[in-house]
């Protein structure tokens, strides 16, 4: 029980160390990227700000043109109604006015009131009256010239009869069958499910309908430039009027969407012809006024706030995703980095490796191969008696001891594009690429110097009783036909420690001075 206990404890211990781990991972991931990350995330938000900028225009564009159509669509709608109407009202003007029995009534009838003096007894006067199915009453009437409505559809039809005197067929008057908007305009609001109203212009109303009724009303309304004959919800209409402009030729370009009492409304108006104007859609006379069709659009306004709500939270989460997988994989190159650096360093002197070394050697000859300006230089260093340093001192004062050469080293290969490596044992490399002879023999120089001023004792040694190193140098500007970089170095490497240790071969006093240019 207790093993069981210890064991889940340290399983325990080892996930926790390994998300810990995995923390400071992604942290160290985050600070040594941060300014790349800062860079794509600002790139990534500007694209993305880009995408939702147009998706939202393309939305606003994509409604607008809908609603648009939409309106056009009831406009149509609207003036085929009315002609179907006119067309009604001039079949029953027509089929009345056949009538001959009801000629005749209308002419004892105007017989009987002038017989009586209440009326004009001239033919001329008689025949000029004009008698009116209205929607309301249902019996005949003079049309009065004080109407309390805008009568543009019409269906006028001449009465004749004959007269019991003279035995001809006599002109009694016009039977005018019509009807107003104040009857049309509730019945096409509910038939296609829209608001709508019909206002006549201020001067129109003036000319053809000026009576108390519309006197009182721009009494009342001393602003107002139009009065409004019909509507279908007056509080709508009362409402929507404040907001809207109305072009003075009452002709739309578009929709005007509004919001009033939490709901979005498209509002749209075409012009209304005169009534004394043709049958055509044409308008050819100043209009009389503007039809007004309003409808409520909040659910369309939904649906492109949903599309554009789904389009963010999508641009957010694709952000989110980027972002994740930017960390992720610079965290995986990182750690591939940190891998192949592994892989190519000494562990004990945290120089480059042999490994390393063989590649990137390969690599500068090929470099040196194609420019022949750029001469490629390698030194080979042997610690001088190491092996008696580590039967003297031990093997950890000799790890010490090659932890110390190997930093020195380091110091001596100044440029970026020098490469310090140990080869094995005792022994380092250093690749000096773009250096001909006569700078590599004075690196060596100085190196030799730097470890022989480290002053590490080695009382084992036949040449000073501190350590010291002989190096080997070849450039491949000045190589023999058979050689190759390393075989020239290693060779004269083997020549200074035949002659003593503790030497540069080529020395710099051995190598021919530089020709002059």
């Amino acid at each position: 029980m207790i093993s069981r206990i210890l064991h889940q404890a340290a399983m325990h211990c080892r996930r926790q160390q390994g998300r810990l781990n995995m923390h400071l991972s992604v942290s160290r991931t985050v600070r040594k990227n941060k300014k790349l990350i800062i860079c794509l995330s600002v790139v990534i938000i500007v694209v993305n700000a880009v995408f939702l900028s147009v998706n939202f225009i393309t939305l606003r564009e994509t409604l607008s043109a809908s609603l648009l159509q939409k309106a056009k669509r009831h406009e149509e709608e609207f003036k085929l109604n009315l002609k179907m109407v006119y067309s009604s009202m001039l079949q029953m003007s027509t089929l009345i006015s056949s009538n001959s029995e009801l000629g005749q009534a209308f002419l004892l009838k105007d017989s009987a009131i002038s017989d009586n003096g209440k009326n004009d007894t001239s033919q001329d006067s008689l025949r000029r009256k004009t008698y009116q199915f209205g929607s309301v009453e249902s019996k005949p009437h003079l049309l009065s010239d004080t109407m309390q409505s805008y009568t543009w559809l019409r269906g006028i039809s001449p009465l004749w009869a004959v007269d019991p005197a003279t035995k001809e067929r006599v002109y009694v008057g016009s039977m005018d069958i019509s009807t107003s908007f104040k009857e049309i305009v509730p019945l096409y609001a509910k038939l296609f499910q829209v608001e709508a109203a019909v206002l006549l212009n201020k001067e129109y109303v003036r000319n053809r309908m000026w009576n108390k009724q519309t006197k009182e009303y721009f009494e009342q309304h001393a602003d107002a430039n139009h009065y409004v004959e019909a509507a279908s919800s007056w509080n709508d209409l009362m409402k929507i009027l404040p907001i809207i402009f109305v072009r003075s030729d009452y002709k739309s370009d578009g929709t005007k969407i509004i919001y009033e009492n939490s709901k979005y409304y498209s509002v749209y108006y075409f012009p209304l012809p005169d009534s004394q104007d043709s049958e055509s859609d044409e308008i050819t006379a100043s209009p009389a006024g503007f039809m007004l069709i309003w409808e409520d659009v909040s659910d369309q306004f939904a649906n492109s706030a949903k599309n554009f709500f789904v389009n963010l939270i999508l641009a957010g989460l694709g952000f989110i995703l980027i972002e994740i997988g930017l960390i992720w994989m610079l965290n995986r190159e990182n750690r591939l980095s940190v891998a192949e650096q592994c892989a190519a360093i000494d562990e004990l002197t945290g120089l480059y490796n042999r490994r390393y070394f063989d590649e990137l050697l390969e690599n500068e000859l090929r470099r040196a191969e194609q420019s022949q300006e750029a001469p490629l230089s390698l030194i080979i260093c042997d610690v001088d008696y190491f092996k008696r340093f580590n039967d003297t001192y031990g093997h950890k004062a000799g790890d010490e001891c090659l932890k110390k050469i190997a930093d020195t080293l380091k110091l001596q290969a100044r440029r970026s594009s020098d490469c310090v490596a140990r080869y094995g044992g005792e022994e380092f490399v250093i690749i000096l690429p773009r250096t001909d002879i006569y700078s590599a023999a004075d690196i060596a120089e100085g190196t030799r110097r730097a470890i022989i001023n480290l002053a590490i004792p080695h009382v084992s040694s036949d040449i000073v009783p501190v350590v010291t190193i002989t190096l080997g140098v070849a450039c491949t500007s000045s190589l023999a036909e058979y050689d190759s970089l390393f075989e020239a170095a290693d060779r004269n490497l083997y020549i200074a420690k035949n002659n003593g240790r503790n030497k540069v071969e080529p020395a710099k006093v051995s190598i021919p001075p530089r020709k002059a240019i």
